[in-house]
Formats: structure tokens, C-alpha cells, sequence
């Protein structure tokens, strides 16, 4: 069981053009397709021992209280990389959940935090902001799509992004353990240094993270 989709875009990117469609959909304001999304979760990007070990920046907050039973202490959000390979980009990041009130083998979900597995990188020069690939629907339906079909397309879109760990709003977070995780997205459509990164909505954002291009100049 998933939630829907709370927003299109966060505030703070609300005017900026999204990206971030399956690899079929064009970008409603330029017409430019976005590169095609892998075709299924096995050609996700595996983690690797460098970015579960490196840190980029991290922010510790109270732990947010969303709709499912209470719970204290505290939440590190911590950005290990941005990667920029070929035509897309991955987003590392992971979360660790602390509460010395709670049981050792306790745990929090997505759900009881009130956030959201979906990843929005925003490039303030370009004023592009990208979302994950999804495999089906569409972040950015056209203008010719109703109200409920687009809802629907968002819906689908949110359900089928290539992030890890799964989107499921129930997922667990053990208590006083870290989670790794990544989002693939498009790759921006010019070599930018550094990028504005939400790796998780309802958690704190960074700013000025720098992108890292493994395989050389893009």
C-alpha cells in the first residue's frame, strides 16, 4: 500500500520546470525527450562501499510526526553523493532513526514520519528541477490531460520510481540503525557544478552539493 502523491512540485521549486518523466514522455515546456528510464528495478544502480562510507553533509532533526503512531528522538539525514554518468544521474543518500526511549528493535516508517521516498534535485542556474524515473505515468502530464487522468498518471509515476529502499510508506527504519539509499534521475541537460538536492520530502534539503562525474566530463 502506497500514498498518493502529496504534490507535483516542493515550494521551494514550485515555479521551476520538472523532469523527471518515463523515458516515452516529452517535457511539456521544451518538447525534448528525457532519457529513457532502465527498464526495470534490476538495472538499478547497486550501492557500492565508497558511498555507503563517504559524507557529503547531513542534518539531524526531532523526529517529524506524520500519520502513524508517535515517536521521539531523532532522525540524520545524510547526503553521501550526487553522480552524474551518461544520461542519468543517482542521488546517495542515507537515514538513521535514534530514540534511547524506544525498544531496541523498534522501528519507523515513512508513513510515521509524514515523508515521502521521492527525490526532487534542482538546478538553480538552468532553473530545472528532476525528479526519479518512474516506469509508468508521468510527473509532468500534458495540458491535455484532464484533472483525474492526470492525478491517476502522477499516481502511477510515484508508485514505479526507480529509488531504493522501496517506496512503500511502511518500510521500517530500525532504531539506532542506518538505512542506505538512492534515487535515479535524469541526468541535468548541461554539466553543472553543483545542485540544490531534497533527497527526501518532508526532510531537511542541501544546498550547493557538489556533482561528482565519475566517468569524466559530460
Amino acid at each position: 500500500m502506497r500514498r498518493a502523491l502529496l504534490a507535483l512540485v516542493p515550494t521551494a521549486v514550485a515555479a521551476l520546470l520538472l523532469a523527471g518523466c518515463t523515458g516515452a514522455a516529452e517535457d511539456a515546456a521544451t518538447g525534448a525527450s528525457p532519457a529513457a528510464a532502465p527498464a526495470s528495478a534490476d538495472e538499478r544502480p547497486p550501492g557500492s562501499a565508497r558511498a555507503a562510507t563517504s559524507v557529503m553533509a547531513e542534518h539531524t532533526v526531532e523526529t517529524p510526526h506524520g500519520g502513524g503512531d508517535h515517536r521521539g528522538g531523532e532522525v540524520t539525514v545524510t547526503l553521501r553523493a550526487v553522480e552524474v554518468s551518461g544520461g542519468t544521474m543517482t542521488v546517495r543518500w542515507a537515514l538513521r532513526w535514534d530514540d534511547d526511549a524506544a525498544e531496541a528493535d523498534a522501528g519507523i516508517s515513512y508513513y510515521d514520519m509524514g515523508v515521502q521516498p521521492v527525490t526532487t534535485v534542482t538546478d538553480g542556474t538552468s532553473l530545472r528541477a528532476y525528479r526519479p524515473f518512474c516506469t509508468e505515468g508521468s510527473w509532468q502530464p500534458g495540458d491535455e490531460v484532464g484533472i483525474a487522468e492526470r492525478a491517476a498518471l502522477q499516481m502511477r509515476c510515484e508508485e514505479s520510481m526507480l529509488v531504493s529502499p522501496l517506496e512503500d510508506i511502511f518500510f521500517q527504519f530500525p532504531n539506532h540503525g542506518t538505512v542506505e539509499g538512492w534515487s535515479l534521475l535524469p541526468a541535468p541537460e548541461k554539466r553543472v557544478e553543483t545542485v540544490d538536492v531534497l533527497p527526501l520530502e518532508g526532510l531537511p534539503a542541501f544546498t550547493g552539493a557538489e556533482v561528482a562525474y565519475p566517468d569524466g566530463d559530460a
